[in-house]
């Protein structure tokens, strides 16, 4: 029997010492771990940060998960900021003692974010807000107040001058520590707008992609980066597919586009092109097209949201029965 155990325990390391050499594992170890995550999910033990957005929720398995990179892109003016900054207020209201938010704030700072979310809770364009045309009562100067005093409390930290991919591993590795139980997640505003020592512009988003997925690999961070389309979607010959967008038009796609779990390309075919003909389906009018183009665990698809950006205010649209 001694000897039975003993010949055991050295297959075992053998096998061990052959796995580790090689990096291979064996098919059974991931079958095992298959079953685990299927039955925490069914436990309800599955860690997921939903958003208040249920459409959105389904696509994307529940919400957002660690480890993985969402990427929100568009072209200038479509709303990658508004829609980013309600999906990140939205899903620190369900899970903020489990969060923390490093904003990568490049494009605008801290807070002129503040000011949109403000508009967006008192309903006060924000050339009210700042008094352009008339002076800005004071009643509504509370109502302001009252409204964004909330946000002291948002474990979110504004970064406003561009950094490099070096620092923000750095930065994020400090956090990490001072903060083992949470998880991190970095927004990024923009892509284009990270700092590099690189030659080209591509060669410099590369670099971020494979940065964000070294942060995402070994501290489970969630990335969302915001991210350019380029030009090809506003060639003329698009315009007789209502400039939907393609993987194809993702700025920096060859390194972004693969390293991403998931990529959001966001379009608002009646504002910006003033298309007025029904848009997969749905009425351009105030519409705010998301369409899912890559998904690795889940759906794809358009999920259409019902927008007002003159006070930064984004509604999901009801499925259609």
């Amino acid at each position: 029997m001694q000897e039975n155990t003993n010949n055991h325990n050295q297959d075992t390391e053998s096998q061990e010492s052959f796995d580790a050499f090689t990096g291979l594992v064996h098919i059974s170890k991931s079958v095992d771990k298959s079953i685990s995550y299927v039955k925490d999910s069914m436990n309800g033990k599955r860690k997921v940060f939903p958003t208040k957005w249920k459409r959105l929720n389904r696509n994307l398995m529940g919400g957002l998960q660690p480890g993985k990179m969402y990427v929100v892109a568009g072209r200038p003016g479509v709303g990658k900021s508004a829609f980013s900054n309600q999906l990140i207020f939205d899903t620190l209201d369900l899970n903020k003692n489990e969060l923390i938010v490093l904003y990568w704030s490049f494009e605008m700072p801290g807070e002129q974010q503040i000011l949109r979310a403000g508009s967006k809770d008192t309903k006060l364009q924000t050339f009210e807000l700042l008094s352009v045309d008339t002076t800005l009562d004071l009643n509504k100067f509370n109502s302001y107040v009252n409204a964004v005093d909330k946000y002291r409390s948002y474990p979110i930290f504004f970064c406003n001058v561009p950094q490099d991919m070096d620092r923000i591993r750095k930065v994020n590795e400090k956090v990490f520590m001072k903060y083992p139980t949470k998880t991190v997640i970095n927004l990024i505003d923009h892509s284009r707008l990270v700092l590099g020592r690189e030659d080209t512009e591509l060669q410099k988003l590369n670099t971020l992609s494979k940065g964000c997925m070294w942060l995402q690999a070994r501290m489970q961070t969630i990335t969302i980066l915001l991210s350019q389309l380029n030009r090809n979607i506003e060639q003329e010959f698009r315009a007789k597919q209502q400039y939907q967008p393609l993987l194809t038009d993702l700025f920096g796609g060859d390194s972004i586009g693969q390293d991403a779990h998931v990529v959001l390309m966001m379009q608002r075919p009646y504002d910006l092109y003033n298309i007025t003909d029904s848009y997969c389906g749905e009425d351009p009018i105030g519409l705010l097209a998301c369409h899912i183009e890559k998904n690795r665990d889940g759906l794809l698809g358009l999920i259409p949201f019902q927008t007002d950006l003159s006070t930064f205010t984004i509604e999901e649209r009801p499925a259609k029965p």
